[in-house]
């Protein structure tokens, strides 16, 4: 098994697309740290003359709290997580559709005819490069979130445990997109086609259970209804990251991680059984 794990290495590392998916994800995830800088000095100092103005100074105010400023740095510990794991979606499916793209499976299966060993060894290769991105992107968070809290003297700590879980469970998301967009690559097995549905997914899949449950939230006005959203894994990454409620009733953090959980089990299990049962040319 470590042999086929360093061979699903070896072919990823190998390969230009693996460069481009490192530079790409590093500048994308540089500049969500500066986009969630500006965001959070420009709530913490409000410009007058806003229409909400009351609103805007009671949420800095409360930004500066102990709660607030702890919410503020999980935020930006995880600043741009809603969009990154995107990027670790798609090398997921890189990580299958290039040996279709390539016809180079029929060797990989030939060498080892044991097809289930070979999924497993491409789900933990996409697993550790998904944890590579979350490393990549902590490590600029880390030093972004020390500098603007020493900066602006909020009253946390990034090493507090409320950060470190948001930290940890984007550390999850991040594994689980690659894995969900492996199991999505061995169903469709074509790189576009796997592109497009994984953006789908992901974009579609927001907008359509936001639009189902706020035409079910119109014709039955109860609240509860509003954390539904959560069936979207886009929605359900965004609330399992976010140490403070995501947005007024939505569930706690963990009813976002049980929803990405059972989408990247269900969708590898499924792309596993396609590449098992299905002629390999």
């Amino acid at each position: 098994m470590m042999g086929l794990v360093s061979a699903e290495f070896l072919k990823l590392r190998t390969t230009r697309a693996w460069w481009l998916f490192l530079v790409g994800f590093t500048a994308l995830a540089a500049l969500a740290v500066l986009l969630g800088w500006a965001s959070y000095h420009q709530e913490l100092y409000p410009p007058s003359g806003l229409t909400n103005e009351a609103d805007a100074r009671a949420l800095a105010a409360a930004d500066r709290t102990p709660a607030g400023a702890v919410a503020v740095a999980a935020s930006l510990m995880t600043s741009g997580q809603f969009l990154l794991v995107v990027v670790a979606m798609l090398l997921g499916a890189h990580v299958v559709t290039s040996e279709f793209a390539q016809r180079t499976l029929t060797g990989t299966f030939l060498v080892t005819p044991r097809r289930v060993s070979v999924v497993a060894a491409k789900l933990c290769t996409a697993a550790s490069f998904g944890a590579v991105f979350w490393l990549i992107a902590t490590v600029l968070d880390a030093i972004a979130t020390f500098l603007f809290l020493s900066v602006y003297s909020l009253p946390a700590s990034v090493l507090s445990w409320p950060v470190m879980r948001s930290v940890l469970l984007g550390l999850a998301a991040y594994v689980m997109w690659a894995c969900l967009g492996l199991g999505l690559g061995a169903a469709i097995r074509h790189q576009v086609g796997t592109v497009i549905a994984g953006l789908g997914i992901y974009a579609g899949g927001f907008a359509a259970v936001a639009a189902i449950v706020g035409g079910l939230h119109y014709v039955w006005p109860q609240d509860w209804l509003l954390g539904a959203t959560v069936l979207a894994p886009a929605e359900a990454t965004n609330i399992m990251v976010t140490a403070r409620q995501a947005f007024k009733h939505a569930p706690p953090q963990w009813a976002g991680a049980l929803v990405l959980v059972v989408y990247s089990v269900t969708l590898t299990a499924y792309g596993a059984a396609a590449i098992r049962r299905s002629d390999i040319s």
